[in-house]
Order: structure tokens, then sequence, then C-alpha cells
């Protein structure tokens, strides 16, 4: 049954009040007589009026985005041929000058005593603004999160520049000391403390050994001085002596001596990362680094020949969230590559 004329006027009255207190757009079809009902509103958000909006079932279906159109008639259909009352969706809407906004749509349906759609009443909300600030809040808070990983990592590289000053500067020489004395020592024993002098001097030697590599770890020398390429082919050279896996290191379309220091520390750590994975977790015998261009980025790619992975049922530790954290504190990316039952684990990462 259609709705009388007086209180159809009263439900134009009601909503001009809600629409003022709201500032949404308002609008209302009715299945049994065709009519359609809308508020200021809806042409103050949207610049469409008379005689546009006569069909107001029409006008709304031809002015959803292209990208949203099937999914929002899909769910309006479902929700008339159903049983619910309620529905709500965000979606792009178009202006009359051509541009579209970020609406949120409620949409509530009347229904007679067989359930039969007979009134459909919308409320449209524009949330464009808010949805440009939350982007903007959220650009804001990216940016402050990569300042604040960036801050800490030089702190982090900072506190392994120190430590490793301390453990060869000082702690090496007071331990270089100690083998002298020992080594005087030896000229005025029995044969009895002759060999535990040669034993504590060998055990000392091995710590004196030990300190220099964890330092060199900790404080690479040979970044600071030759750059980012020789260091890791010091690096890559270690690793095929102590655990005879072939390796290639490769550079395409990139100089690396024009990155900064900075930034070639942040490639090395990385690459110190996916090694010491590589080792614990791979049963590869070939290691394949290779630097290209990415537009004005740089990549780092390193491939392995160990057995694939399915990357979905793994739980990454630390090393992985360790890599994720430093090339996002420097606005890169990071991805790995592998699939299981084939050969090849592949990380790249672009900063």
């Amino acid at each position: 049954m259609a709705i009388p004329e007086s209180e159809f006027t009263k439900n134009i009255n009601r909503f001009q009040l809600l629409s003022l207190a709201t500032k949404e757009g308002i609008w209302e079809y009715d299945f049994i007589t065709n009519k359609s009902f809308y508020n200021d509103g809806i042409t103050e958000l949207f610049g469409h009026g008379y005689p546009e909006l006569e069909d107001n079932n029409s006008w709304w279906r031809n002015n959803i985005h292209p990208q949203d159109k099937n999914r929002i008639i899909n769910a309006l259909d479902e929700l008339l041929q159903g049983n619910q009352h309620v529905w709500w969706g965000k979606y792009q809407f178009r202006c009359k000058d051509g541009s579209y906004k970020l609406i949120l749509d409620r949409l509530f349906v009347v229904r007679d005593a067989q359930n039969k759609p007979i009134r459909l009443i919308g409320t449209m909300q524009d949330l464009t603004e808010l949805n440009s600030l939350e982007q903007e809040f959220e650009n804001i808070r990216k940016e402050h999160q990569q300042i604040m990983q960036k801050a800490i990592f030089e702190a982090e590289e900072n506190e392994r520049k120190k430590i490793s000053e301390e453990l060869y500067e000082n702690i090496n020489q007071v331990l270089s000391a100690i083998n002298l004395h020992i080594a005087q020592a030896k000229n005025h024993v029995n044969n009895e403390g002759l060999t535990w002098l040669e034993e504590a001097q060998i055990l000392l030697l091995e710590s004196i050994s030990g300190i220099c590599i964890l330092s060199k770890k900790l404080s690479p020398v040979s970044l600071q001085l030759l750059g980012l390429q020789l260091a890791l082919d010091e690096s890559l050279a270690n690793v095929k002596e102590t655990n005879q896996i072939d390796y290639t290191l490769e550079v395409e379309d990139v100089d690396l001596t024009k990155i900064n220091i900075g930034l070639q520390t942040v490639f090395y750590r990385i690459a110190q990362h996916q090694l010491s994975n590589i080792l614990k977790h791979s049963s590869a015998t070939r290691i394949d680094i290779k630097f290209s261009g990415h537009s004005d980025k740089t990549k780092m790619s390193i491939f392995d020949n160990g057995d694939g992975i399915n990357l979905k049922k793994v739980n990454f530790g630390k090393g992985f969230s360790s890599i994720q954290q430093k090339s996002a504190a420097f606005g890169g990316t990071f991805n790995l590559e592998s699939i299981e039952g084939k050969t090849g684990f592949t990380m790249e990462v672009i900063i």
C-alpha cells in the first residue's frame, strides 16, 4: 500500500530536520508507488538534483563507481531477497562534476507481512575528508616509525663500533700482554709447568683470534675502508672457506660506491642476517648475491640453492623480522620467494 501524501510530507520534514543534524544525504524509494525522495543533503553532497533524482533507483545504480558497482548491487539484491532489514557499506559515488567521493551508505528495508520489501531508506555520509585525514595520519605514523627505527639502527651501529673498539684496542692489548708474559714465564719453569703454560697460551691465542673475528663482525673495517662490494666479498669468502659453499657476487646497473655509508651498512647487515639464516637452516651449496638498479633505488637479491619451503606455513623468527624492520626504516621493501618441493630460496630488498 502506498504511503498517504500527508505521511509522505511528514517524512520529508522529518528527513530534512535529520539531515541538518547529521549532514548526511538521505533518500527513500517506495517499491509500491515507485516514488523517490531525497533531501537537500544529497544535492549538497553530490551536486545532483531534479530531474536526475526523479528515478532514485536508476540514479543511484548508475553513479556507483565501476570498481564497486557489482559488489554493491549484488549486496543490495541479497538484502532485498533475504530476511535482513539493515545493511551498510563503503563505496565510491560519482558527483555531478564527474569526481568521486568515498561514502558510507546505510540501508534499511521496510517489509510487509509477507516479508516483501515495500520501502528502502538510505543515508549517505561523505567519508572522503575523513579518509584523507586517516591516510595523512597513517603516513605520519609510518614516517615517525621510520625515523624511530632508523635512529635505533644508527644507535645500534654506534654501540657496535664502541664495543668493537673496546674489544680490539683494550681487551686484545691486555690479552696480548698476558701472552708475552706467558712466553717469558716458559723460560723459568720445569717440563710439567711448561706444558701447562703452552696449553694456556694456545687458549689465549684462540681467544685473541676470536675477539678479532667478533670485533670485525661488530664493525667491519673493510666496509668503512673498501666499501660494500669488497666487504661482502670478504664475508662470502669466509663462508666459502669455513662451510664449503660457493658464491657469486654481481653488481649490475648501479654504482655501490655512490651509496652513502649509512645505506651501505644497512645492506651489509641485511646480508649478514641472511647469510646466517642460510648457514643455520639451509642445506645450500651455493649463494648468489646480486645488486641492481631499481628506478631510483637499489635492489639486493640473495639466492641460495637449498630446499624450497612453503612460506605460508613457516613461522619466521627474529632474523627476518630484523631484516624487514631495517629495510622499512630506510623506506625500503622486503620480499621472499620460495616454493616447497623445489630448489631455491630468494630474498629481495629494495631500498
